[in-house]
């Protein structure tokens, strides 16, 4: 009991404090704050709670006062299946439909935080890997580090960023949250994808939590330039600015990738045109079998891209049904008018170069976060970018989890085997990255 009132008590205090710390006295709001949601998202509490937020003009409070709305919010939702197991609460969120990946979450609630405040993204970047958002910072030299912040050269404040690195990670970092206060030595965020365990890069919710600064959990707090200054980025003429490159060998690789979920999905390499019309919650299409809100973006894509084609094709009103109905219940009959019209927009040049750059778009956003759990075998993480598309992030880590010794295409297999996720769809892309 006693436990439990000092825990509670320490909450409360934290609350006072980032009342005092925040929160400035603004008497007129600037300008209503205005975002448009899935139709799940906007009949929830989270939303009407981001309703309620004014915005002050003052881009620290709003990004704080937009992020404490969103507090208690938890992941779930996409039922994603392997080994005849369901995982209901894999990674999905209504950030992660904004932003268009469904996947390990923090960076891309802080950047929707950033958006739905109004913030420009030359202030915060748009980003869903963390090393990336924290290397845009660093490269206008608007990251410290902690043991800079420790020694007193630089006082965090509401509205920075600060990024995380947990122990087992090879990455710079692997998680972000948004600083709220900086008393005493302790560092107050609020983070996506965290639990209340003192470190978690994968918990599920919308949490408050605080640390002190000598946590080696902490590696960098960086300040936005929300006063506009101008540009700081740091060149050196002595450096080479490092470029990725992708060699084609990983481009074969990938399509190889690619075309294993493919067949897997749909039952045959070129099915670009499949339709399930269903299911009992919305629409299925493509050769990735994209679902419900992932199939309007895919057809909101050939459509921005191609929208000569897409107009041609279009001659049972699908752009309308885009901009106006709620793709995720959106059902129609597989032998309908509307469907032969998707089929024909889905099987055109158009709309296969669209679904092979969105699938190849997902993969490789998958061997990032394989990567930022310390996978550095490039078949390693082909395999585990398809272990995410058929069962999400989450499966994938608790698989990592399981592995005996380095990450190999070898002995993340046999990790496979060992928690019991071994099935045909998982075997075939195993088969295809070896």
């Amino acid at each position: 009991m006693q436990r439990r009132f000092n825990r509670i008590l320490s909450w409360a205090l934290a609350a006072v404090l980032l009342v005092s710390v925040v929160i400035p006295a603004v008497t007129q709001p600037v300008s209503a704050l205005s975002y448009s949601g899935s139709a799940s998202y906007m009949s929830g509490k989270y939303y009407k709670a981001l309703t309620e937020v004014k915005l002050t003009g003052d881009p620290r409070t709003d990004i704080v006062n937009v992020a404490l709305s969103q507090v208690g919010y938890q992941e779930g939702g996409s039922s994603n299946q392997l080994s005849g197991e369901v995982y209901g609460s894999v990674n999905y969120t209504e950030y992660g439909r904004w932003y268009g990946v469904q996947s390990m979450w923090c960076a891309m609630f802080a950047s929707w935080c950033a958006e739905v405040a109004g913030i420009s993204t030359d202030i915060i970047p748009k980003h869903a890997y963390t090393p990336d958002g924290l290397q845009w910072f660093k490269k206008r030299g608007l990251a410290y580090s902690r043991a800079k912040v420790a020694a007193g050269e630089y006082t965090p404040q509401p509205g920075d960023l600060i990024y995380f690195k947990s122990s087992r990670n090879k990455n710079p970092t692997n998680h972000v949250g948004i600083v709220t206060g900086y008393s005493d030595g302790v560092v107050y965020t609020i983070e996506g994808n965290t639990s209340s365990a003192s470190i978690s890069t994968n918990g599920g919710t919308v949490a408050q939590k605080s640390y002190p600064i000598t946590n080696t959990y902490i590696v960098y707090i960086c300040c936005p330039d929300y006063e506009g200054t101008g540009s700081r980025v740091v060149e050196t003429k002595t450096e080479t600015p490092k470029t990725t490159t992708v060699t084609k060998k990983q481009t074969d690789d990938l399509a190889v990738l690619r075309k294993a979920i493919y067949a897997i999905e749909t039952g045959g390499e070129s099915d670009y045109d499949r339709i399930a019309a269903s299911y009992a919650g919305g629409i299925t299409i493509g050769s990735g079998q994209w679902y419900g809100m992932e199939a309007k973006e895919l057809l909101m894509r050939i459509r921005k891209k191609y929208s000569v084609t897409f107009e041609r094709l279009d001659t049972a009103g699908i752009g309308k049904d885009l901009d106006e109905q709620d793709w995720s219940s959106y059902r129609i009959s597989a032998d309908s008018e509307k469907a032969e019209c998707i089929r024909q927009i889905l099987g055109s040049s158009a709309g296969i170069k669209v679904q092979d750059e969105m699938m190849n778009e997902r993969l490789r956003q998958y061997q990032k976060e394989a990567a930022a759990l310390g996978v550095t075998n490039a078949n390693a993480q082909l395999l585990c970018a398809g272990l995410c598309h058929f069962g999400g992030t989450g499966v994938m880590k608790r698989v990592l989890d399981k592995v005996q010794g380095d990450y190999t295409v070898e002995n993340i297999c046999a990790a496979i085997e060992a928690a019991g996720y071994a099935s045909q769809k998982v075997a075939r892309v195993c088969s295809a990255v070896r």
